[in-house]
């Protein structure tokens, strides 16, 4: 039986078009911050065609979630994009 895996359940839209929805073991292992090398890369390759892959990451990053893969993002990737959008929003300033 499919479930709605609990790192869904706040990111908008689409969540039954996920290709995560069924293999939630891939983006967040329990026992792991991040998961092993071959899950990481099938879960990015996963996430490549997701409909909601940017606010999957989006909602990571605004909730700081410090495991995982969201959006194809790891939480090393997710610092740099937080950090990134940080500068940018003080360039505007």
């Amino acid at each position: 039986m499919s479930t709605l895996p609990h790192f869904l359940n706040g990111v908008p839209g689409l969540w039954p078009e996920t290709p995560c929805k069924d293999r939630p073991h891939l983006f967040v292992d329990s026992s792991r911050a991040t998961p092993l090398r071959d899950q990481t890369d099938h879960a990015k390759a996963l996430c490549a065609g997701c409909p909601v892959r940017e606010a999957c990451a989006d909602y990571a990053i605004d909730n700081d979630f410090r495991d995982g893969i969201w959006g194809g993002l790891t939480v090393a990737e997710r610092d740099k994009r937080h950090r990134a959008r940080a500068e940018e929003a003080t360039d505007r300033c």
